[in-house]
């Protein structure tokens, strides 16, 4: 992601139990709540909350997040930053709070929060299940996989700083530390999420001995596989940041930009010899610690086989092979982070947003220094490369909403579908405002498709859109 927030978010505050709080605006007049998904709670005469949650939701469900909502367990508060669950009761209401409009893409319920604005959202997939679990940050709107289903991410909660202490969190450098006293035996969340995952998992972990071992066990175990190899390539090149080396060269600093510094945190053997020496020997020297590219490129083109839809594992990939000089396989792993949601790249916490002031993703900024012809030929990058910094966003929703008439015009309905997503969550749409049509289009093309849960979340997010903003 950008540093910058990708929207206009000045009317929004951040508090109480959920971490989130909208200031509310006039009733809506605008007719949005007309949609026919449901516009209030369906009273079912179950007592599951999961039956009535899967009815609200036209959604199937994982036997861990039936499980998750019948027995209750989300009453507890675990150990890990992830420790407050969201009623189930608020869930089924006809324009849930936890829900930011506009900002998390239209396909998330948030189930877990940290009380500072970030959660862990259930996503529905084409086939109406709740399919994955990821971590949403409120500060850009970036997300990531965080396992397949709700205990894989407790799990994932609960082992995360005994994978990489020391890696950024979040998109930027501030981070909400643990409760002291943190045990993992004792956390009742973690205790019922084991219940749910491979025999023997437990006993691993908790007699593995440092991280990699830690890691390992839970990549034997296919658990939050792609979260996991994001630590690992944390470990593996993350080792300077800008705010060190800026104090470790010294007066010097000021005239070197924040970007080029980026550059120089993100691979160390860009910096110049002068500032080599600066940076290991000066008044603040510091310690410059060897990345492990052969490690990165390991685990990101693991990350680009499990999940080809994220933009941080082609980037890492494509930069691996330019700087091994296969500039072929660096072009192809772009081109394939190109077409990937800006909120997917973890730029900020991978040290790759030195190259998005200009094209908005770190992978489009590369192609354009690598092979300028694969730019021109392309009507898409073209568009990205050549609109101005601030009619950026405008410009590609523009050109993602063409693509949505063109595939609707051949009755690609679904195919229009995933146009639509991309017209408000490919860099972001704005102001807040337009979220009102690409919500209703996302309505009506998932509806059309037969992608019940989808439609039935489109229609949600834009009551929440219309409850918050009267848009």
């Amino acid at each position: 992601m950008c540093h910058a927030l990708r929207w206009m978010t000045n009317d929004l505050s951040v508090h109480d139990t959920f971490g989130i709080a909208f200031s509310r605006s006039s009733p809506s007049r605008s007719g949005h709540s007309t949609l026919s998904g449901s516009s209030k709670p369906k009273l079912l005469n179950s007592d599951s909350w999961s039956e009535r949650l899967a009815e609200r939701y036209q959604c199937v469900f994982s036997t861990a997040l039936m499980d998750w909502f019948d027995s209750e367990i989300w009453k507890r508060h675990s150990c890990g930053e992830y420790c407050c669950a969201v009623d189930p009761a608020l869930l089924l209401s006809d324009a849930p709070e936890p829900i930011w409009p506009g900002l998390m893409s239209c396909d998330l319920i948030p189930v877990i929060g940290n009380t500072s604005g970030d959660w862990l959202c259930v996503r529905v997939d084409e086939d109406n299940r709740a399919s994955e679990v990821v971590q949403w940050y409120h500060g850009g709107g970036d997300w990531i996989p965080w396992g397949s289903d709700i205990a894989q991410a407790i799990v994932f909660d609960g082992f995360i700083e005994r994978i990489s202490a020391d890696s950024p969190r979040h998109a930027v450098p501030a981070v909400v530390p643990r409760p002291s006293g943190h045990a993992e035996r004792d956390d009742r969340l973690l205790h019922w999420a084991f219940g749910h995952m491979p025999d023997g998992l437990a006993e691993s972990l908790n007699t593995a001995c440092d991280s990699e071992q830690v890691a390992a066990c839970l990549l034997n175990a296919h658990v939050s596989e792609v979260a996991v190899h994001c630590e690992l390539i944390l470990k593996a090149l993350c080792h300077a940041d800008v705010d060190s080396l800026q104090i470790a060269i010294g007066a010097d600093a000021g005239a070197i930009g924040r970007n080029q510094l980026t550059e120089w945190a993100f691979d160390i053997s860009k910096i110049p010899e002068k500032h080599h020496q600066q940076i290991v020997s000066g008044q603040h020297g510091m310690k410059l610690v060897e990345q492990d590219w052969d490690s990165a490129a390991s685990h990101a083109q693991a990350v680009t086989m499990l999940a080809p839809q994220i933009a941080w594992g082609w980037d890492i990939l494509g930069y691996c092979e330019e700087r091994s000089g296969r500039m072929n396989q660096a072009i192809d792993a772009y081109s394939k982070a190109a077409s990937c949601s800006v909120f997917t790249d973890q730029s900020v916490r991978l040290n790759t947003h030195w190259a998005t002031d200009a094209a908005s993703k770190f992978s489009i900024e590369r192609l354009r220094q690598l092979d300028e012809s694969a730019i021109e030929q392309s009507e898409y990058l073209l568009t990205v490369s050549q609109a101005e910094n601030a009619d950026r966003r405008a410009a590609v929703t523009d050109y993602w909403k063409k693509r949505a008439a063109a595939h609707l015009a051949a009755e690609e309905v679904a195919d229009a579908y995933e146009c639509y997503m991309a017209a408000g969550w490919d860099l972001g749409a704005g102001p807040i405002t337009v979220y009102g049509e690409i919500l209703e289009r996302v309505y009506e093309t998932a509806s059309q498709s037969g992608q019940r849960a989808r439609a039935e979340l489109a229609a949600t997010h834009l009551r929440c859109l219309t409850d918050r903003y009267g848009i």
